[in-house]
């Protein structure tokens, strides 16, 4: 099975594009993606939705799909497409459940938090996310305010503002995180990409190439 980074540099190449300018439009560091590609590095969910909407490309894109083009997928319970295996680079780790659905929207993982006593990188990246928590208690960060959750609780918020989930109390947590990509239309009707930068040809040069994204 192609890794995240394999399909990463499938495309880029398949596109005749450099590290340079695909991160140019991410607003990620060429040394970040160069890691990615070559797997020492795991991409959060994150950096792959900008790296998605840099390629024009729906963040499935990045994963191995399935053949089932009907209005009904299924994904057991065994069958989930673990993305990272490791909790190395974003502090956590998730696992596909929708990888088998062709032609989709959305993208959902369960998501396994680490317990931390501080919120580390934060994350920011186009569209709306649902955060369901299914077990553990959850410490959120979203635009600098601080929210605590429980199995139960869920919580919807533009993704553009910075955000993070960590666990909180001593042991892991898990949460269902559901991405919904940003509206075509309303995105053109602004005239600017949905992540609120500028458009790509306005972003600043990114020279830290040694440093992983700050809000990918």
């Amino acid at each position: 099975m192609e890794t995240v980074g394999g399909q990463l540099r499938r495309i880029r190449l398949a596109r005749g594009e450099s590290l340079d300018s695909v991160g140019r439009r991410a607003g990620l560091s060429k040394g970040y993606l160069s890691r990615v590609e070559n797997g020492q590095s795991s991409p959060s969910i994150a950096a792959l939705a900008r790296l998605g909407e840099a390629f024009g490309l729906p963040m499935a894109a990045f994963f191995e799909s399935g053949d089932e083009s009907t209005g009904f997928s299924v994904v057991r319970a065994d069958q989930r497409l673990v993305v990272n295996t490791d909790f190395a680079e974003p502090g956590y780790r998730y696992e596909s459940i929708v990888h088998r659905k062709a032609d989709r929207r959305v993208e959902a993982f369960v998501i396994t938090l680490l317990p931390t006593d501080r919120s580390e990188q934060m994350f920011a990246h186009p569209g709306e996310e649902v955060f369901f928590v299914l077990s553990g208690a959850v410490r959120f960060t979203y635009g600098g305010q601080v929210h605590f959750l429980n199995p139960g609780d869920c919580a919807c918020f533009d993704a553009t503002v910075d955000h993070r989930g960590d666990a909180h109390g001593g042991t892991p947590a898990q949460a269902l995180a559901v991405f919904i990509p940003p509206d075509p239309v309303r995105r053109s009707s602004q005239g600017k990409p949905s992540n609120g930068r500028p458009p790509p040809e306005q972003e600043e040069p990114n020279d830290q190439e040694d440093q992983p994204p700050h809000g990918p």
